[in-house]
């Protein structure tokens, strides 16, 4: 319900504030399903904060690392530590 009022203004961005934590592996994947199709059907950029690199690596295509509140690097999943482990994401484009 709250993606889809988050929707409802036909956002650019959508930001998503750790949208897994504490759910069950099956509920994580449907989550996760829906937001990849609001981002392919609908075009709409969408942000995760995390700290599951699970999640990042199943959905993200990119990878910000911040600490103490300032931004250290952003750079393609596939080319990081966490996108090259076995079972990496998509690094669609």
């Amino acid at each position: 319900m709250a993606i889809a009022r988050a929707l409802a203004n036909r956002p650019a961005v959508l930001l998503c504030d750790e949208p897994t934590s504490a759910l069950d592996p099956q509920t994580t994947a449907d989550i996760l399903g829906v937001l990849r199709e609001i981002n392919r059907e609908l075009g709409v950029t969408i942000v995760i904060v995390t700290h599951d690199m699970d999640v990042v690596r199943n959905i993200c295509t990119r990878v910000s690392e911040m600490r103490d509140g300032q931004l250290l690097s952003t750079q393609r999943v596939a080319d990081t530590a966490v996108g090259s482990t076995a079972g990496a994401g998509e690094a669609d484009e």
